[in-house]
């Protein structure tokens, strides 16, 4: 799909409500979420963080989403597939400062390059007990990314047009010795769950309002 045929979807959805719960829910249900929340026990408030959704086209002009794998290390989000970002710093303006600086950190994207276009519907994440706020951007130019090699392992990005219109596949996923199933992204051989997948369903749904009853 052509950058700026996004570019037109993107803007021809920007007064409508955003779908929130119910493209969560195609991912991972509610009563999931609540199963999961009842097997941790925090006692402070959820953290705050923000990622970005970042759209671009690339030499060809057509529309590219970056996603990042993530490095291996002792913690609940080792290894995963995900948007750039991180958690809130207090010298941060605001969420939307932390998903740019942690983008430009991640992937060397200054914020100059990016245009915000919608903000998301924030999703919390159990069992790191962080509370995601996810924003939607674009870049207008094709990108050339710098790694962070502390955080990132690697770099890639998909074609919109798949993620947009590829029905979710269904996969099994085991928190705290318990297996459910939820849905997933698949992009090739990249699958796209958990939290990352939630953002990601909402942008579709927005974007494409065939894909809530696709995969119902």
């Amino acid at each position: 799909m052509d950058f700026d045929n996004v570019l037109h979807l993107i803007d021809s959805t920007r007064n409508l409500e955003l779908p929130g719960h119910k493209a969560h829910q195609l991912i991972m249900p509610l009563e999931v979420r609540r199963q999961i929340f009842k097997d941790v026990a925090y006692k402070t408030p959820p953290r705050q963080s923000a990622v970005l959704a970042l759209i671009y086209p690339d030499k060809s002009g057509l529309a590219k989403m970056v996603f990042i794998l993530r490095k291996t290390y002792k913690g609940h989000h080792s290894g995963q597939i995900s948007f750039p970002g991180g958690k809130y710093e207090p010298f941060d303006k605001d969420l939307q400062a932390t998903a740019l600086r942690e983008t430009y950190e991640e992937i060397g994207v200054s914020p100059e390059m990016i245009d915000i276009q919608r903000v998301l519907s924030p999703v919390f994440i159990p069992v790191s007990n962080f509370k995601v706020q996810p924003f939607l951007g674009v870049s207008h130019t094709t990108l050339d990314f710098v790694i962070d090699p502390v955080e990132v392992e690697e770099i890639f990005s998909l074609d919109f047009e798949t993620i947009l219109n590829n029905p979710l596949m269904e996969i099994f996923h085991t928190y705290f010795g318990k297996t459910y199933r939820l849905k997933a992204f698949k992009a090739g051989e990249i699958k796209i769950w958990g939290a990352t997948a939630m953002i990601l369903s909402e942008i579709v749904t927005l974007l494409n309002p065939g894909f809530l009853n696709k995969n119902l």
